[in-house]
């Protein structure tokens, strides 16, 4: 899997913050296609960024309040993606019926993001409770473009090994690598996991007195959902306090990804110097991350089992591949993966090497998840 596999349409993608579309029209990219999205009365829109007389981006047209207009021929649109007015054909003209727009499948704004689903979702975005509850202080980082892929992204972010190495500047603990034997769940389209680690919590007062210890044990729920969102609750048994983290990456092109983190946490108190310290924390995070993900000389996530090495503290990120597979495998336009492509159906190259077979990524024959992970 890559940004623009086929496939990946049926999931819910956020592709900005709230506050970033107004009335004006704003263009994103998702799995590669332009989308523009804006507020027209009011109410959040989102079409296919192409005007269909001439293709000409609609992102670049002018909201007039009731329509939208293309900029290249004056051609109207209602909020609906219905044209209404052909400035050329005069004021008595049959508009053909064609003459429409693309809408998303979905469009709406939660979280203080903004969502689009370019085909029908598979499943509804994570309960993030916290971010509308009263007692818990919400922000989010500025978001992040990247050359790492999105499934790649969301993969570490599911991922608790890496942590002890990769985080030690950080919050990772290098002494205590050992992770406990956890279970995965899964519900439809959805897998989760929770397990006890020790982090050092930095933001617990009683640490600077003596009175805690910095590292802590800590209780870890993660969530992973189609195509490339998590999520993760951090609970602090020691100080009855909470981090919860929505992780969303948007797959723009095949060569760049933004990242969303959006945070809720109820220990700070509304102190927002303390907040704004936990943001640039949160950055210096992702830096960890990326120095090891931007390094990667492909952004390919690779979906078969039989490609990597796994073992039991895998069976998140292993279960997500899974998710991911199926997703890719069950699209009725994905019929026929090897037919469609050149490259796995060339005899002279199938099976050479991990990335070479893209179908055998796509449908990913992946067996019994116990059967493909060393324990």
């Amino acid at each position: 899997m890559d940004n623009t596999t086929s496939g990946l349409g049926r999931a819910w993608y956020a592709v900005a913050l709230g506050d970033s579309v107004g009335e004006q029209p704003v263009r994103v990219l998702v799995l590669g296609r332009p989308w523009v999205v804006f507020r027209m009365g009011g109410r959040l829109v989102a079409f296919a960024d192409q005007c269909p007389h001439r293709m000409a981006p609609l992102s670049i047209g002018t909201n007039r309040g009731s329509v939208l207009q293309c900029r290249y021929h004056g051609w109207e649109f209602d909020d609906g993606g219905q044209c209404v007015r052909i400035p050329a054909l005069g004021g008595e003209a049959t508009i053909p019926p064609r003459a429409c727009l693309t809408p998303a499948a979905g469009v709406r704004e939660q979280y203080g993001l903004v969502w689009l689903a370019p085909e029908d979702p598979v499943c509804d975005l994570p309960d993030f409770h916290e971010w509308d509850d009263p007692t818990f202080d919400t922000a989010w980082n500025q978001p992040r473009r990247t050359t790492a892929g999105a499934g790649q992204l969301c993969d570490n972010f599911l991922d608790a090994a890496h942590l002890p190495t990769v985080h030690i500047g950080t919050f990772g603990v290098e002494d205590d690598a050992y992770i406990p034997p956890q279970e995965v769940e899964r519900d439809g389209w959805v897998a989760s996991t929770t397990y006890r680690v020790m982090y050092k919590n930095f933001d617990d007062p009683l640490v600077e007195s003596g009175e805690h210890p910095l590292v802590q044990p800590q209780d870890l729920y993660k969530e992973c959902r189609p195509a490339t969102t998590a999520f993760i609750r951090l609970d602090f048994p020691l100080t009855g306090k909470r981090l919860a983290i929505l992780f969303s990456c948007l797959p723009e092109t095949a060569e760049s990804t933004v990242v969303f983190k959006m945070m809720a946490r109820n220990d700070y108190g509304g102190d927002e110097a303390r907040m704004a310290e936990s943001l640039a924390f949160e950055d210096r995070v992702l830096d960890e991350d990326l120095v090891v993900l931007e390094s990667y000389a492909r952004m390919d996530l690779p979906l078969d089992l039989r490609f990597e090495v796994h073992t039991r503290v895998d069976r998140l990120s292993a279960t997500y591949r899974r998710i991911l597979g199926e997703l890719i495998a069950s699209d009725p336009v994905v019929s026929d993966p090897v037919a469609s492509d050149p490259v796995a159906s060339d005899p002279d190259t199938r099976g050479v090497g991990p990335w070479t077979s893209a179908s055998q990524q796509r449908t990913g024959g992946l067996g019994p998840l116990g059967h493909d992970l060393i324990e």
